[in-house]
């Protein structure tokens, strides 16, 4: 009868309030989930550690980074350099991804005596020539960089792999004397 209906009017009231309000929580914590998982992004993209690097062919070092995916807002408000962006020509929207590599070559050399004034040292990646008379050293360091983006697999059975569980960046400088100290490859979405 009616007090029977609106027993049931009532508790399906407070039970679609229950479900809404348990909605509305669930979203609300996702959603700063999500942001904690942005500005983690954030940070890991504003970070300068150090690489791992390893060698191949006894003396060529390569250097693998992983690759970090950061929201194109994100990167638009605190991590673009909006004017080198802008001398190139270039707009934020354009960019799909960004690779920042700092790179450091260090070496001995011996000069030897070309002449009285002069004096010189060679090889595939330097050059040094001393004038001793004007105290002016000339140098020229020359470096060529590969980089390799490959796909970590999340699922792998046999020969059979799917899934992605990321992408990491292999870093290849030629010039054996040259170290990669910092990169960064970030890859907007």
């Amino acid at each position: 009868s009616c007090t029977d209906m609106k027993k049931e009017l009532y508790t399906l009231l407070l039970v679609l309030g229950v479900v809404c309000c348990m909605v509305w929580t669930v979203r609300s914590e996702r959603r700063n989930y999500e942001r904690q998982i942005r500005e983690l992004q954030v940070r890991l993209a504003q970070s300068e550690e150090k690489v791992d690097t390893f060698y191949i062919h006894d003396s060529i070092p390569v250097t693998r980074i992983q690759v970090v995916e950061v929201d194109r807002t994100d990167y638009k408000k605190l991590l673009a350099d909006k004017d080198l962006i802008k001398e190139l020509g270039l707009k934020v929207s354009q960019l799909e991804s960004e690779n920042r590599t700092l790179l450091a070559t260090r070496d001995t050399v011996v000069l030897e005596p070309e002449n009285d004034s002069v004096m010189t040292y060679r090889d595939k990646w330097v050059s040094f020539r001393y004038l001793m008379c004007e105290r002016v050293l000339d140098y020229s360091v020359r470096d060529s960089l590969s980089a390799y983006v490959s796909r970590e697999y999340k699922h792998r059975f046999l020969w059979w792999r799917w899934g992605t569980k990321g992408y990491n960046v292999s870093v290849v400088s030629h010039n054996p004397k040259c170290k990669v100290e910092y990169s960064k490859y970030i890859k907007l979405k």
